[in-house]
C-alpha cells in the first residue's frame, strides 16, 4: 500500500480486516480466560471444602470418611493446577498475539516513513542540489572577503605621516627592548629624550643670543 493510498483510506479495508481478526481472538481467548479464572476459584473453595471436612470427620473417628474426603480434596487440587497451566499458556497466547499487533505496526508505519523519505528525495533534483551547494561556497567566500576588507588597516596607516609611523616603530623597538631585558621602562625613554630635546633647545637659545649680542657689538663698534 502506497503512501497516499494509506494517507486518502485507500485500501484500509484490508487493514481493518486484519485488526478485527486480531481484536477478535484477543477478545476471544480473554473470555475463555475469564471462565477458567471462575472454574479455578470454585476449585480452589471445593478442596478447603474437602480438608475442612476431612477433619471432621478425624474429629468424630471416622476414618474412612477423612479419607475419602482428601480423596476428594486431591482430586479438586489437581484439576485446579491443570486449569491454571491452561490459564497460562492462554496468557501466553494473548501476549504474544499483543507482540505481533505491536511489531506489525511498527514495521507498517516504518515502511510508510521510508517512502515519504524516498519520495521527498526523487523531489530534489541532483543539479540544484550541487547548484545550491555551490552557490553556499561562493557566498561563503564573499563574506569572508568583506571581513577582512571591513578589518583591513592599511588605509588608516597610509594616513599617517613619516615621522608619526618612525614614531611608532621607536616605540616598538623600544617594547622589543624591554622584554627582552634591554631597556627597564619605555616611559623613562621618553622621558630621557624629553630631556635631551629641551637641553638642545636651550643651547641653541644660548647660541642665538650669543650670536646676536656679537653682532650688536660688532655694530657698535663699526658706528664709532
Amino acid at each position: 500500500m502506497g503512501f497516499l493510498d494509506w494517507l486518502f483510506g485507500r485500501d484500509r479495508k484490508k487493514d481493518d480486516v486484519g485488526d478485527s481478526k486480531e481484536l477478535e481472538a484477543i477478545a476471544t481467548l480473554k473470555k475463555q480466560l475469564n471462565n477458567m479464572e471462575i472454574k479455578g476459584n470454585k476449585l480452589q473453595r471445593q478442596v478447603g471444602e474437602q480438608k475442612d471436612l476431612a477433619k471432621n470427620m478425624l474429629k468424630i473417628g471416622n476414618k474412612i470418611g477423612a479419607r475419602e474426603a482428601l480423596v476428594r480434596s486431591n482430586v479438586y487440587l489437581q484439576k485446579y493446577n491443570q486449569l491454571s497451566n491452561s490459564r497460562l499458556n492462554l496468557q501466553t497466547l494473548i501476549d504474544n498475539i499483543s507482540d505481533a499487533t505491536d511489531a506489525k505496526e511498527l514495521v507498517s508505519a516504518m515502511k510508510i516513513g521510508n517512502q515519504v523519505v524516498s519520495e521527498m528525495i526523487s523531489e530534489v533534483e541532483t543539479e540544484d542540489l550541487e547548484k545550491t551547494m555551490i552557490e553556499m561556497e561562493e557566498n561563503r567566500d564573499r563574506v569572508d572577503i568583506m571581513n577582512e576588507t571591513l578589518a583591513d588597516t592599511t588605509a588608516i596607516e597610509t594616513n599617517m605621516s613619516m615621522e608619526f609611523t618612525e614614531g611608532i616603530d621607536e616605540q616598538l623597538a623600544a617594547l622589543e627592548m624591554e622584554i627582552s631585558g634591554e631597556l627597564p621602562d619605555i616611559k623613562d625613554k621618553e622621558i630621557e629624550n624629553i630631556g635631551e630635546s629641551e637641553e638642545r633647545e636651550k643651547e641653541e637659545e644660548n647660541q642665538e643670543a650669543k650670536e646676536n649680542l656679537e653682532s650688536e657689538e660688532k655694530g657698535m663698534d663699526e658706528t664709532e
